[in-house]
């Protein structure tokens, strides 16, 4: 069930995969004074009951192109992928029906029958149209997905080849790249395969039910009003005066926004990781028993509940949702087992004095760099301060604005950092874990750990279980960083409009023949 609040997040702006966040988030500020998008329209056009959408008028809507927040959930109502992700991140075909990896080849095999919602066959060609278009489109938001890709071409009308430039055992899970009609993208609206059509009618459009999607005529909802603004920023206040009535918007943000009227919130899991990141050069850090002493004083779950405000998973590994091997204790905190590494490394309380001391007899301080300008992240801080305090382990907190704390990062300044990567939805861990990667700001090197990445990534379809768990008992057994948890993403409408709705990670229009309008 929704759960109902009178709180949304601003709208969040696409982020590319694997950026790392830290705490600064790319989402436009609001203004509260700004115009909301009741300025913009008619009122008389407005329905009570209806479903509709912001609409930036400022781009045409294209799948691969379009980069607008508003468009990107426009663009889930019009177009589809060759496979859509359930909340697991694992794919599940809706346009083709085979698929099969053999090395660093994959093949597609369309469903017979398909066709994009003018009545026209959806082909082969189309698919490698717009995964190419993705390709040379460095804006795209599929720009990394399809960069994997050093071939694409059509074998026959139903059938494409793709090559990748590495293997990668999860590829699937990238191609929910939405496919649009090859020749159409100079429409208002690129032509697309899902359940919605755009449609034009005294000179602006709606949405309406697909006559020729794959699943048939959706009947629950007879149109969805799109409502056109060229102000991306207005969205908040244009959902208070009910212009608009579903959107999805970042809950953890820096600066979120209050709207007035009742709405209902619906999550849905996100890859975006946060974590502690460490620092290896330091004398304990460095050390795999201190590190796992640290991560076992966490208690994530409550962490999640309360400055996480439930919209966030507890999490000790970096894949979304947690392999079933990690028990509970790990997720919220387990304080004797935490004791007995550090009493391996001769570190205990000598005096009784609450503070623990090393084997020379030196009490231990670290410092946590963190960005000040999230207060649900300084607030996270603040609980680990505590727990980390349990161990008779001082922690100092240095906030400070994203700019020092990026410098701060660079230089590795820090014994922990707090950060944040939205992580491609194949868990791509190469940049954050391994040697070198763009992301191991903590200087991570570890020979076996590089290996166990690159096994988990290239293994076939039989042995992949194999080496995703071989690297789930490594990483525990290291913990080369510490992850906290997976961030939730809300979804809202307005309350009591719609029932059966079960948005997924990046479908909104999932399953829409489920919808009955309250």
């Amino acid at each position: 069930m929704p759960v109902r609040t009178s709180k949304i997040a601003r709208v969040a702006a696409c982020a590319l995969a694997l950026s790392l966040l830290c705490g600064c988030t790319l989402t436009e500020r609001l203004d509260e004074n700004s115009p909301s998008l009741t300025q913009l329209v008619n009122e008389s056009q407005r329905q009570p009951g209806e479903v509709s959408l912001a609409y930036y008028t400022a781009e045409k809507v294209n799948p691969i192109t379009s980069v607008s927040t508003l468009n990107r959930v426009v663009c889930e109502a019009l177009y589809e992928g060759v496979f859509c992700l359930n909340d697991s991140f694992e794919p599940e075909p809706v346009l083709c029906e085979s698929y099969e990896m053999e090395g660093t080849r994959c093949t597609l095999v369309l469903k017979q029958g398909l066709k994009f919602s003018d009545g026209s066959d959806v082909t082969a060609e189309d698919v490698v149209y717009s995964y190419r278009l993705a390709k040379s489109t460095s804006t795209s938001p599929y720009y990394t997905r399809a960069s994997y890709m050093s071939s694409i071409r059509a074998v026959d009308n139903r059938t494409i080849q793709i090559d990748l430039t590495a293997a990668n055992s999860r590829f699937f899970s990238l191609l929910d790249i939405p496919i649009f009609k090859k020749g159409s993208e100079g429409s208002d609206f690129a032509i697309g395969t899902g359940p919605f059509a755009a449609a034009k009618t005294d000179n602006e459009y709606k949405l309406m039910p697909n006559e020729y999607w794959h699943e048939g005529k959706v009947t629950t909802v007879a149109s969805i009003g799109l409502v056109g603004t060229v102000r991306e920023d207005a969205v908040v206040s244009s959902f208070s005066t009910g212009d608009i009535s579903v959107t999805r918007a970042e809950r953890i943000s820096d600066d979120p926004a209050t709207i007035k009227g009742a709405v209902d919130v619906y999550q849905t899991p996100t890859t975006e990781l946060h974590y502690l990141g460490v620092r290896m050069s330091h004398p304990l850090l460095g050390n795999e028993n201190f590190r796992k002493a640290l991560s076992l004083a966490i208690d994530r779950t409550m962490i999640c509940k309360s400055s996480l405000q439930t919209f966030a998973d507890p999490a000790v590994v970096p894949v979304n949702p947690q392999p079933e091997m990690v028990q509970e204790s790990r997720l919220s905190g387990a304080l004797e087992q935490a004791n007995s590494y550090l009493a391996q490394m001769g570190i205990q309380d000598i005096n009784g004095d609450g503070r623990v001391e090393t084997s020379s007899g030196q009490t231990i301080s670290l410092t946590l760099l963190c960005n000040s300008e999230n207060s649900f992240k300084n607030n996270v801080c603040s609980q680990l301060v505590t727990a980390f305090g349990q161990l008779g382990i001082q922690l100092n907190v240095n906030s400070v604005p994203f700019e020092q704390y990026q410098q701060a990062l660079n230089s590795g300044m820090f014994d922990l950092y707090y950060g944040d990567v939205l992580l491609s939805p194949d868990f791509d861990l190469r940049a954050l874990l391994m040697s070198g990667g763009s992301l191991n700001y903590g200087r991570i090197t570890d020979a076996t750990l590089d290996s166990k990445i690159m096994s988990m990534r290239t293994a076939g379809t039989a042995e992949r279980e194999q080496a995703e768990d071989a690297f789930y008992e490594y990483f525990l057994g290291q913990m080369p960083i510490l992850p906290l948890a997976f961030e939730r993403n809300q979804v809202i409408v307005r309350s009591g409009l719609l029932t059966g709705f079960n948005p997924r990670p990046y479908n909104l229009f999932w399953s829409p023949e489920e919808w009955r309008l309250g």
